[in-house]
């Protein structure tokens, strides 16, 4: 948002509730200029805002950009009447994550139908919607990003030495040995256990390795059994939102490994140069998969295979991987594609296309 609002071409005019949701912390609406409140009302599975169906009727705006999601019963309102008064719409959203159902595929065409441009996450996102009969030149990907600027400074202070009070070597009785990492809510998804099978399959072939699991969650308790079970070196955190903390953890560890699907995580590794492993069916990953890059800044596995882990986890923990070319490679990633500033240029593009009926 704030990249946004930064734009020198495009005036943007926020709008959101104000209020957290669903254990989701909103943004504080005084980090960008112009914020207008719009509280919405959910029933069931859906909801209802009735400002931005006021927006859409009554604004004085260029265009609207709405979240993608079907849901909201407003946006299908919203939309149609801002087409009606010639109003460009541009939908924001995950997009198409895998093929769909023909019932399915059709409703999700038809409210998407309603939008001008939809921005989507990923290039797979794109290739997937053509398939399924959106128009290509209706798509532009817009990739996602964390506080990349935020997160440069502390990798700054900590390659110089500057941030050096939080060490996971510490956690462990065996210190030394590569350490796998993940942040993430301990969940059934999340396929933890499948790490800890692969890490007891290492350990059979004589390969050691400390486990940080930072987090905390509904598996929490049967995780820790499991570990103690096998006796493997896992330690848990809990859960951590102190990014000073979280930043020199993912820096100083060898690989993040997510066995089930992996979203934010991965942009948050890679930000500290630490490449990923998660598995290989992209019908059951988030977009952000695609920042990994086999053998470049992570790798797959084959889904719900520990064996197929531990291979690939053998691999990138061996003492002879280049951790500072590897380092340098998950940066520029992220540099490249995955952050505020190329995602706010991407969708002021698109809006300046739809602007000009896709001459810009």
């Amino acid at each position: 948002m704030e990249a946004l609002d930064r734009s020198q071409k495009v005036e943007y005019l926020f709008v959101g509730s104000g209020e957290p949701f669903e254990g989701i912390l909103h943004v504080d609406p005084e980090a960008v200029s112009r914020f207008r409140r719009a509280p919405f009302i959910v029933r069931n599975r859906f909801l209802w805002q009735p400002q931005a169906v006021e927006l859409a009727a009554r604004g004085q705006l260029d265009a609207i950009i709405f979240l993608g999601n079907p849901n909201f019963i407003s946006t299908w309102v919203a939309a149609w009447i801002a087409r009606r008064r010639s109003i460009p719409v541009l939908f924001w959203e995950h997009g198409w994550r895998r093929r769909e159902g023909r019932i399915k595929s059709k409703l999700r065409l038809l409210f998407f139908a309603l939008a001008d441009r939809v921005l989507v996450y990923a290039p797979r996102a794109k290739h997937l919607g053509v398939a399924a009969g959106y128009p290509e030149d209706r798509i532009d990907v817009v990739y996602n990003s964390l506080d990349y600027a935020a997160s440069d400074r502390l990798y700054s202070l900590i390659s110089s030495g500057e941030l050096s009070d939080v060490d996971p070597d510490s956690f462990f009785d065996e210190p030394g040995r590569p350490i796998i990492i993940c942040t993430a809510r301990l969940t059934s998804a999340c396929r933890f256990d499948l790490l800890l099978e692969a890490v007891d399959i290492l350990r059979a072939q004589g390969t050691r390795c400390n486990v940080l699991l930072v987090g905390d969650g509904p598996m929490a308790l049967a995780l820790r059994e499991l570990a103690a079970a096998r006796s493997l070196p896992v330690h848990f955190l809990g859960a951590c939102y102190d990014e000073r903390i979280l930043s020199q953890l993912l820096y100083r560890s060898t690989v993040t490994v997510s066995p089930g699907k992996v979203g934010l995580t991965a942009m948050h590794s890679l930000m500290y140069g630490t490449p990923v492993i998660t598995h290989d069916n992209d019908d059951e990953q988030m977009p952000e998969v695609e920042a990994i890059r086999e053998g470049v800044t992570g790798a797959r596995f084959k889904q719900n295979d520990p064996q197929s882990l531990a291979n690939v986890i053998c691999s990138w923990i061996r003492p002879d991987v280049d951790r500072k070319s590897v380092r340098s490679h998950c940066r520029e990633e992220i540099a490249a594609r995955w952050c505020p500033e190329v995602q706010a240029k991407l969708i002021e593009s698109a809006i300046l296309k739809v602007l000009s009926h896709g001459q810009a």
